[in-house]
């Protein structure tokens, strides 16, 4: 990603310095100097077709991609004052006939945020598979979709059965899948359940290495989550080639994203983005 890097912390800094820029400004900037993508065109109007265009992902295409033809930025500047102050993000860029544009952000002191540490000793569920199997379950849920429940039983246990509906009232009606894509005969070990107000949706994944490249769980397991932050991965999802999805004790869902190889000046990166996200209480 980087030819070099240097790293100056102010005197009172530990190992990190910590800022907040306008993303809007920031993806202005970007533009100005050729660095920003196409964008994903609008949704489609369809339950299907406004779902697919939401979560459709590059599957295994496009594994590496060459990082000269992300922009013309040459550097990125954090310099500071006296006191340790940032006083903006700078980027330059130099041409070869001798014009150089230079771009300032000002930056931000960071808000506080929550913190959720995700420790790998603690997990109960860890899947592997191609984004584009979850792409295409996600596409399947409507809009209208409130929540988004994650149940995963080991290999020897079947799933249970889901009911939607609260113990004094008629439960909504569920449309059921057994696989994704294809049926391939195998038991269901891994389902994501979508709830709204009209009803809810079953898409089951069956345990066959063409699905889940890596399936592990010891016990049944189910948290539910806020469908609206879960929506907020279709970005990375979009553009990676395999998900790792892992969850623990307390409900902490966390997504890895494995993003394309980047080869620049013959150096090559594996990128990837991550995402945590709190289950939901009973309360909620």
């Amino acid at each position: 990603m980087f030819d070099t890097y240097d790293f100056n912390p102010p005197p009172d800094a530990e190992n990190s310095v910590s800022f907040e820029i306008d993303l809007a400004a920031l993806l202005t900037v970007l533009d100005i100097f050729g660095a920003v993508g196409s964008m994903p065109s609008s949704f489609g109007t369809g339950a299907a077709g406004r779902g697919r265009g939401k979560w459709g992902a590059n599957g295994d295409e496009g594994e590496s991609a060459d990082a000269n033809t992300s922009g013309g930025i040459e550097r990125f500047l954090l310099p500071s004052d006296k006191s340790g102050k940032l006083t903006g993000m700078r980027m330059v860029s130099e041409d070869a006939s001798g014009p150089t544009t230079t771009c300032k952000l000002n930056t931000m002191e960071p808000e506080p945020h929550m913190e959720l540490d995700f420790n790998d000793e603690d997990k109960l569920i860890k899947i592997i598979m191609k984004s584009s199997w979850l792409s295409e379950a996600l596409s399947e849920l409507d809009s209208s979709t409130e929540k988004l429940a994650i149940i995963c039983a080991p290999p020897t246990e079947p799933l249970p059965i889901t009911s939607t509906g609260n113990s004094g009232q008629a439960p909504r009606p569920t449309a059921r899948r057994t696989s994704v894509a294809r049926d391939v005969g195998a038991q269901p070990t891994f389902r994501l359940l979508g709830i709204s107000a009209y009803g809810s949706t079953e898409l089951d994944f069956p345990n066959d290495r063409e699905v889940l490249q890596s399936f592990e769980c010891e016990e049944l397991t189910q948290f539910t989550y806020r469908f609206s932050h879960i929506a907020k991965i279709q970005k990375a999802l979009q553009g990676s080639i395999r998900t790792s999805l892992r969850m623990d004790e307390s409900g902490i869902l966390s997504f890895q994203f494995q993003m394309p190889t980047v080869v620049s000046n013959g150096k090559q990166s594996n990128p990837f983005i991550e995402f945590t996200c709190l289950a939901l209480s009973d309360d909620d």
